[in-house]
């Protein structure tokens, strides 16, 4: 079944892989959980539920309750039950410290709680009601939330990176960084130590010069904040920002991320290289770095996209295991794994679309003919093991062809982020 689409599919060495998609999905802790069964048949709507508001946050699963926050309109958090799609309970606090309770990345949940940053506060609510348990910090723009053993980590508006206590909201422990640089605070958590990429100040400003800062990946002893290691262990010449790894993932004994064109992996117990590759693709005839969006771990590769290919990484060398070229959405790249299956948004098998569109582009005297873009809203799943598309789903939307948001793998089926609903496929 559309095995003639993947003669786009190679096997060769890799060169890089590329910054980090929105936030999105990975930014809590990973624990380990039972496997979750793919939806492998074309898949129908079940429910669709529709809480006023245009855009969902990425979500967090519990037992049978999903919740997700709204990241514009209403802001506030919302949970359904997976079972029913019914309503269970909304949670819009009041005198946050950016007022409108809006939630741009993902819930942690701990114990009978949820946790998340909502207009810039840290903010518990019971998972059973929805009631504000607690309120802590003030959270830096941008910042996810992980959670385990007790304690809740998060980037500080101060750029102070807390760990609060998960039950009362009260400090545990804190970590200074430097109140400079763009780097969006991501922890995650695993077996006793959080890690996270933050600024520390390198040069202090003088009358001549401004400061200057380096970003390093942190490894953190999650019960006293104590500094394990940092990556790299020293500024490596030529590079003045440093490294802010996005898209964290830790599987086995290493921990992926991105940096612009470059997928980086760290040993978690030294804090070393294992390797570090940059991700080079064809754009309108010229091959250059390009960024990789939706990393997610995929058993033995890791996956991801960029505008012109769906690929996937060999975990242990960093090489290309194998690629689809096609059309992507790099802005909502809908990426998550169940069993063995893959799901991602856009038109595996199309040419990949130029970039400049509607304009005449030349190379070398010549116009270069326009591939249009294909239309967005298109969901597909793809066999890891054999490369065949399963399934491509696309549904109506007031705005046509508006694209899938997140998408969070429940047993047999999906729930997915689109226009104006939070919908349950199976």
């Amino acid at each position: 079944m559309l095995a003639n689409v993947f003669s786009t599919i190679t096997r060769r060495p890799f060169a890089e892989l590329a910054a980090a998609i929105l936030c999105t999905t990975t930014a809590l802790a990973q624990p380990a959980s039972a496997p979750v069964a793919a939806l492998r048949t074309r898949p129908a709507e079940r429910f669709t539920v529709n809480a006023g508001f245009r855009d969902w946050a990425p979500s967090a699963i519990s037992g049978t309750t999903i919740v997700a926050g709204n990241s514009s309109n209403r802001g506030g958090l919302y949970a359904i039950d997976t079972a029913s799609g019914k309503l269970k309970w909304t949670s819009r606090p009041v005198g946050l410290a950016r007022g409108n309770p809006f939630v741009a990345t993902a819930p942690a949940v701990a114990g009978d709680l949820v946790i998340a940053p909502m207009a810039h506060t840290l903010v518990a609510v019971t998972l059973s009601t929805g009631k504000e348990a607690w309120r802590s910090v003030q959270t830096a723009p941008g910042a996810s939330v992980a959670a385990g053993a007790g304690t809740a980590f998060v980037m500080g508006e101060d750029r102070v990176f807390y760990a609060v206590d998960a039950t009362t909201g009260k400090t545990k422990w804190t970590m200074p960084f430097a109140r400079s640089g763009s780097c969006e605070a991501v922890p995650v958590l695993r077996d006793g130590t959080v890690y996270v990429s933050a600024a520390i100040l390198v040069t202090a400003a003088d009358a001549n010069k401004a400061a200057s800062y380096y970003t390093h990946l942190f490894a953190i002893d999650a019960a006293t904040g104590k500094e394990r290691w940092r990556y790299p262990a020293a500024p490596v010449a030529g590079n003045n920002v440093g490294v802010c790894l996005a898209q964290p993932i830790i599987s086995g004994n290493t921990l992926f991320g991105t940096v612009e064109s470059t997928l980086h992996a760290v040993d978690v117990i030294t804090g070393k290289d294992r390797w570090k590759v940059e991700i080079r693709r064809p754009v309108e005839g010229r091959v250059r770095g390009v960024e990789l969006r939706g990393l997610v771990d995929a058993g033995s590769v890791l996956a991801g996209i960029t505008s012109g290919f769906l690929i996937a990484f060999d975990k242990a060398t960093g090489q290309t295991a194998w690629e689809v070229k096609g059309q992507y959405h790099t802005n909502n790249p809908s990426t998550a794994v169940a069993g063995k299956v893959l799901y991602f948004q856009g038109h595996p098998g199309a040419e990949p679309a130029s970039e400049v569109q509607d304009r005449i582009v030349y190379q070398g005297g010549k116009p270069v003919p326009t591939v249009p873009v294909l239309p967005g809203g298109r969901l597909n799943a793809i066999d890891l093991e054999t490369r065949e598309i399963l399934w491509s789903f696309s549904r109506p939307t007031v705005e046509p062809n508006w694209p899938f948001g997140f998408v969070s793998p429940v047993d047999g089926g999906l729930w997915v982020d689109s226009y104006q609903a939070l919908v349950k496929l199976q």
